[in-house]
């Protein structure tokens, strides 16, 4: 029997800022060579260190910051742990070759002044992007997105500003998943808890839809509603 992946303890942050264009968000573009999530655009982060689940009393302070650390790290700018809206947690679906507990944090970004500085090695490309400009390039095939990614932008694209979009993921309940991942008819489907099929990990069974299916033209998430149990990951 192959021994359980271990699950790693991580944090990112989904860094936004306010725009002519609305809010826009720092996406970063992973180095195509990585194990893990290569030539995906992601928000800067990484796993909690050691050091840093031993020196606080709980694993929260240790993401807040872990968070900090990795956005310096990743990308040279500087970010308050206070300052960081803890908004949810996704772990890594079992199966996989490598797998993380992350928490997701928002933050925003007011120093305009702060120039983003990539190490060329593991961060290859960044950009700032209008959270609907993201979407409609993931659906167009120029963006790799993955689904905690897609729902964030997702989940953010619904608020006026930034200071509104922290304001209010301060006071929505945080959501924690971890997804399962199955084939229909070829096609891949990510299940989330509240999803008929999720338990069994089968996407035929009758029942409340809660998922994302990958598709030709992006990522398509689902959620059927009331009957789901568990609130939207894409909107407040």
């Amino acid at each position: 029997m192959d021994e359980p992946v271990p699950v790693r303890p991580a944090a990112t942050a989904v860094l936004l800022r306010d725009s002519s264009v609305g809010i826009e968000v720092l996406l970063l573009r992973r180095n195509a060579k990585l194990a893990f999530a290569g030539g995906a655009w992601v928000f800067p982060g990484g796993a909690i260190d050691q050091a840093e689940m031993d020196g606080y009393s709980t694993e929260h302070e240790a993401a807040r910051i872990a968070t900090t650390r990795e956005i310096n790290e990743e990308c040279g700018l500087t970010i308050a742990a206070d300052d960081l809206v803890h908004f949810c947690n996704w772990t890594t679906p079992i199966g996989e070759k490598r797998r993380f507990s992350t928490w997701f944090f928002a933050s925003q970004v007011t120093d305009t002044e702060q120039a983003v500085v990539i190490d060329g090695s593991e961060i290859h490309d960044f950009q700032w992007i209008g959270l609907h400009r993201a979407m409609e390039l993931h659906h167009s095939g120029e963006l790799v997105l993955m689904p905690p990614t897609y729902l964030s932008i997702s989940l953010i694209s619904h608020y006026a500003s930034a200071t509104d979009a922290c304001r209010s993921l301060a006071v929505r309940s945080p959501y924690s998943v971890t997804p399962t991942l199955c084939e229909l008819d070829g096609q891949v489907i990510c299940l989330y808890p509240g999803d008929a099929g999720y338990l069994e990990n089968d996407p035929v069974v009758d029942g409340p839809r809660h998922r994302t299916l990958f598709t030709s033209d992006g990522m398509r998430y689902e959620h059927s509603g009331s009957e789901v149990g568990v609130q939207p990951m894409d909107a407040p």
